[in-house]
């Protein structure tokens, strides 16, 4: 006898690149683990570049400019995660984002499971 095994779930409307988006479709955000890795790190850098910014009396200006000269020399986000993959060539968004948090740190899709919910088919 052979052995059972569930159907696939990509027709499934919380499958994405192979991971189950279903509880960041419930609480967006609830997880921080999944946040991007790549958001966090520059958030995490924004928030102390203000922060000094503030202790020093730097106008806005300046703090954008200082903020500039730092990310001038990343070309692409490849530079910073290890797993972008580029959206479109017109844009740069990261395919595995979504909202804030990375589709590739969301746990791994089993197969059609209780919360299977099919893809709506477009009508032509």
């Amino acid at each position: 006898m052979g052995e059972l095994t569930s159907l696939p779930g990509y027709n499934c409307f919380h499958y994405r690149f192979g991971h189950c988006a279903y509880q960041e479709h419930l609480n967006p955000g609830y997880h921080g683990d999944w946040q991007c890795l790549v958001l966090a790190s520059l958030e995490k850098s924004y928030d102390g570049l203000i922060h000094r910014g503030d202790a020093f009396g730097l106008s806005f200006e300046q703090l954008e400019a200082i903020w500039e000269k730092r990310f001038r020399k990343v070309d692409s986000w490849a530079d910073l995660c290890s797993t972008y993959l580029p959206s479109d060539p017109e844009d740069d968004r990261c395919k595995c984002l979504y909202g804030n948090a990375c589709v590739l740190l969301m746990p791994e899709c089993h197969g059609v499971c209780s919360v299977f919910n099919p893809r709506m088919q477009k009508k032509y």
